[in-house]
């Protein structure tokens, strides 16, 4: 199985891709009628799936199968988003690949980016998904700071770059639910740290140098995985 597709689109018994993912099975693939390809939907499911009909718009398949996951992560990583495009994008690749439940971009004081694709971000990640041959597509939000501090978790975490605030070097905590924060470029307010601190959240330490929003989401994330 060198190839795995993406589609919304499941019926009884049938699936159809469409858009991007129907343009590379028929016109780069060139995947005919008779051919079998394997599709996940994104929570969860991968179907094995006999090609009925093909054409550039769409390709029209019948279930043949069908494998369910269970959903094996459970990090949620809020990030405030990079102004750099470019940087914003490779970070949910990675993050998707490594392995996340979610996603928030997150806007803070700090905050520099104030305009995200999310239609782009979440093709991104689809496409991540497939290149890891995970199931599950992680679901991107956006959502205000203070409202981030605010939702439930086992273990909350917020990574900073204030030495008088205590910090916890703690990892490889696995099937809990997980909240790890990581700051702007300009990192955190103190007043949000002190925000997060009197919510629940433990000051994270991820080691004794400073690092970028991207770096620093990723060494998060595979520490706890």
């Amino acid at each position: 199985m060198n190839n795995l597709f993406y589609t919304s689109q499941v019926s009884e018994g049938r699936l159809k891709l469409i858009e991007q993912e129907a343009v590379h099975c028929a016109l780069v693939l060139r995947k005919k009628a008779g051919d079998i390809i394997y599709v996940i939907d994104g929570n969860g499911n991968r179907y094995k799936c006999g090609v009925d009909k093909v054409s550039k718009r769409d390709v029209d398949c019948t279930i043949l199968s069908k494998e369910s996951q269970s959903k094996t992560e459970h990090i949620t990583i809020a990030i405030a988003p990079t102004k750099n495009r470019d940087r914003l994008e490779w970070m949910i690749e990675k993050l998707v690949e490594i392995g996340v439940e979610s996603i928030i971009l997150m806007n803070t004081s700090n905050t520099e980016r104030t305009r995200t694709n999310m239609d782009r971000l979440h093709k991104k990640a689809v496409s991540a998904v497939k290149q890891s041959l995970r199931f599950y597509i992680p679901e991107i939000r956006e959502m205000e700071y203070a409202e981030v501090v605010n939702l439930d978790a086992d273990n909350k975490l917020i990574a900073h770059c204030y030495e008088e605030q205590p910090k916890t070097k703690q990892e490889n905590i696995s099937n809990i639910k997980q909240l790890i924060l990581i700051g702007p470029e300009g990192d955190f307010t103190s007043q949000e740290v002190e925000l997060a601190l009197e919510s629940g959240f433990l000051g994270l330490d991820l080691g004794a140098y400073r690092l970028r929003t991207e770096t620093a989401a990723i060494v998060a994330v595979a520490r706890f995985q």
